[in-house]
């Protein structure tokens, strides 16, 4: 252990959990720089890109996938519905169940807001051009589920459906 301040200081601004969050919070800026003339977040678009992605999703399931809390995600929903970008479902089983779609209207806009956010992966693939992007992205997805148990999808099976194709 460093006794030297100056050590100390070198040796957390030197380590991986403190570049990866400068890296985190540079990224985050650029992607919310892209895309906000579209009047969502970037937790909004992400919604909105994994209902396109995995169907229909509660609020609570979207709240389990993205690690926030229900409120979070029902106020992000609520933005979204007033956009016209999603609209409520019952579910088709347990009927207190309401699921989220996305409408054509989210559909497009979800289509801008990959193509905003691929640009950006484009800008960041030039940047590590010279590395090795393979080894180097395998080493971000250990990271980034080294504690993430929680499949992606829905926790409301529909009958005669597994979760995993719901």
């Amino acid at each position: 252990m460093p006794t030297d301040p100056t050590e100390a200081a070198s040796a957390w601004l030197d380590g991986t959990p403190y570049r990866l969050w400068r890296a985190n919070q540079a990224l985050h800026r650029r992607v919310v720089e892209a895309i906000e003339d579209l009047g969502v977040t970037v937790t909004q678009l992400g919604i909105t890109v994994h209902l396109d992605e995995l169907g229909h999703m509660s609020a609570s399931d979207l709240a389990r996938l993205f690690r926030l809390t229900p409120q979070s995600v029902t106020t992000a929903l609520g933005h979204l519905e007033g956009l016209g970008w999603v609209r409520r479902v019952p579910h088709p089983v347990h009927k207190r169940v309401i699921w989220y779609e996305v409408t054509t209207n989210g559909l497009d806009a979800a289509k801008e807001g990959r193509a905003r956010v691929a640009q950006v992966n484009a800008e960041v693939d030039a940047l590590l051009a010279d590395f090795d992007r393979g080894s180097f992205k395998e080493a971000l997805t250990l990271i980034a589920v080294m504690d993430d148990d929680l499949p992606a999808g829905t926790m409301w099976p529909v009958q005669g459906r597994s979760a995993s194709s719901a």
